[in-house]
């Protein structure tokens, strides 16, 4: 059994099981989600930031509507902040009722400024979208990267995406097993608490020093590169894992790439 495994405590034990255990969402296909898909690739093809912004989030509306769940306030930015060893994709900050829960996506890779491809930026979009779902569909007081977590990334993004340019392609390779990964998807980014860290709440929310500081932690902490795992479906290597719970304030999930300046296949 895995290290990280052995250190979590009882009750994310249940948590991670219970997220592994669903595999899919009910999301059925649909002109509302597919025109929007669309106009984000419009959007990224005109190098339009703002544009990208207004169509990210009326995708994001559409997605939460179809769920009736609350809204999320999407923010598109340009150059990904990057260290030396990877590049942030994306980052979903729960408001935890004092300020609105955010998704931020980047669309400018760090290292060339390109516009990241159409299907890169729409999985990441959907990956926190994903993060979201977790607290406000399915009630879970953790969102963990389980294999369930995957799963349900791709079932999400193949309806969003159908019949659009940035539909998936499917590959032969089996889905991966519910069994806890060898890798540490609870690894702490912060310093103190392991699993769950938290950044300090602030009355107000988050202010812009707080997310500039919250984008180094997540930067600072992720994943050495031999740890890196491509799921079957060929998507980018986005993001190392952590499992903050909804009742700690501010704590970010982010998405990244582990090395600089990495592929953003089309």
């Amino acid at each position: 059994m895995a290290e990280w495994w052995r250190r979590l405590p009882p009750e994310q034990r249940r948590v991670y099981e219970r997220s592994a255990a669903i595999s899919s969402l009910p999301l059925a296909p649909g002109s509302d989600l597919s025109g929007a898909v669309e106009e984000i690739a419009g959007t990224l093809a005109a190098r339009d930031r703002a544009a990208t912004e207004r169509a990210a989030q009326r995708l994001v509306d559409r997605l939460c509507a179809r769920f009736k769940v609350s809204a999320v306030e999407v923010r598109v930015a340009g150059v990904r902040p990057h260290d030396r060893r990877g590049e942030l994709h994306g980052l979903y900050e729960p408001g935890n009722g004092r300020a609105p829960d955010r998704i931020s996506v980047w669309m400018r890779t760090s290292k060339r400024h390109d516009v990241v491809a159409v299907k890169t930026f729409l999985r990441t979009l959907v990956h926190e979208v994903c993060h979201h779902l977790d607290y406000s569909l399915l009630d879970l007081p953790y969102s963990f990267h389980s294999t369930g977590f995957y799963q349900r990334e791709s079932s999400l993004m193949r309806a969003v995406a159908r019949g659009t340019r940035a539909a998936p392609l499917r590959r032969g390779a089996s889905a991966p097993s519910a069994a806890p990964p060898e890798r540490d998807p609870a690894a702490p980014r912060t310093a103190g608490r392991p699993e769950a860290a938290g950044r300090p709440e602030t009355p107000s929310g988050p202010t812009g020093l707080d997310r500039l500081r919250a984008v180094a932690a997540a930067i600072a902490a992720r994943q050495h590169p031999d740890e890196r795992q491509e799921r079957d479906d060929g998507r980018d290597r986005l993001e190392s894992a952590e499992a903050p719970g909804r009742a700690e304030a501010q704590q970010p999930i982010e998405s990244h790439d582990d090395q600089p300046g990495g592929r953003d296949p089309g």
